[in-house]
């Protein structure tokens, strides 16, 4: 069956989930999808919604900095890097990923030639961009590479490429704002507030992660890669003996990413959770009646509401 974009009226395959045009999603959503309630890290929401009062930062970073930052970075992607599109591996997974999180519109994903073992995520949820360095996609199995989406679409999914963003202003990458503001004085103690945000952002991002993959020892074997770019690794069980040292752990004051150790230490935590197997049942429920979830009867093509299994006309199971 083919399904209407809604938004731009284009009719693609069901099965591939988000428009090949503007990569809405086909189905809108519904109770069956998966929320940031069902899995984000509280102290991440909690530090959201704290930012989120301030009203005024948010919209400085966004209409006097992200929108120049987003053009200019999409200028330099065009001509350095390339889109993975439909129907490359990459675009496949990076749907399979879209689909589990229930992520509204699918992220573009570019491949640059940075010469680091790095991805990133900008953009905003209604258009949001996934860049992975391509040696990166050579060093990672196709299983790694889905934990690495998994991880930057939970960003997507989150809001955090905005705050993200107001992280970089407050702490030095852009002072106009803050000079404006009259935040210099604070910026000490503002910058380590937003960089501890910020490594709590990358605990929803991981464990988003682990939602996709659903096997944690996908996530210690890429992050024991990443983890080895530093320091020799010899197997993936590694990264668990490793002692950290005080100077590290100080130093991860000043860092926007938690030590891949301690990473690794919060996904276990919660791959040992309760709120992890709601979730995971949630996910599979999602997908076993995906099929049901379409506003049209397989049958009769009768218009259906989205989250009735069975045609309201002729009655037939959608399952």
């Amino acid at each position: 069956m083919r399904l209407r974009c809604k938004k731009c009226g284009l009719e693609t395959p069901e099965e591939l989930c988000f428009c090949l045009n503007c990569r809405t999603r086909l189905v809108p959503k519904n109770i069956y999808d998966l929320t940031l309630e069902d899995y984000a890290y509280g102290p991440d929401r909690d530090a959201i919604d704290t930012i989120k009062v301030t009203g005024l930062l948010p919209y400085l970073v966004k209409n006097l900095a992200l929108g120049d930052f987003e053009r200019n970075l999409l200028s330099r992607l065009s001509t350095e890097a390339y889109r993975a599109a439909y129907p490359s591996d990459l675009d496949t997974l990076a749907r399979q990923c879209a689909i589990a999180l229930s992520i509204e519109v699918l992220p573009e994903v570019f491949i640059a030639e940075g010469g680091e073992l790095n991805a990133f995520t900008f953009g905003a949820e209604e258009r949001a961009f996934v860049v992975m360095d391509s040696s990166l996609v050579r060093l990672l199995t196709p299983r790694e590479l889905m934990g690495v989406l998994g991880h930057e679409l939970g960003h997507v999914k989150s809001g955090h490429m905005l705050y993200h963003t107001l992280g970089e202003v407050l702490s030095g990458g852009i002072s106009l704002s803050a000079s404006l503001l009259g935040l210099d004085i604070l910026s000490i103690p503002i910058r380590l507030a937003l960089l501890s945000w910020h490594r709590e952002s990358e605990v929803t991002a991981d464990r988003a992660s682990l939602l996709v993959v659903n096997d944690v020892s996908v996530i210690k074997s890429l992050m024991t890669k990443l983890d080895g770019l530093h320091r020799p690794v010899t197997s993936s069980s590694d990264i668990e003996k490793r002692e950290v040292g005080m100077f590290e752990s100080l130093s991860e004051l000043f860092r926007t990413h938690p030590l891949h150790v301690n990473r690794l230490s919060q996904v276990k935590e919660f791959a040992e959770s309760d709120e992890l197997l709601r979730a995971r049942a949630k996910i599979k429920r999602r997908e076993r009646l995906r099929r049901g979830l379409v506003p049209v009867c397989r049958f009769c093509l009768a218009a259906k509401p989205i989250v009735d299994l069975f045609c309201p006309i002729c009655g037939r199971s959608q399952i």
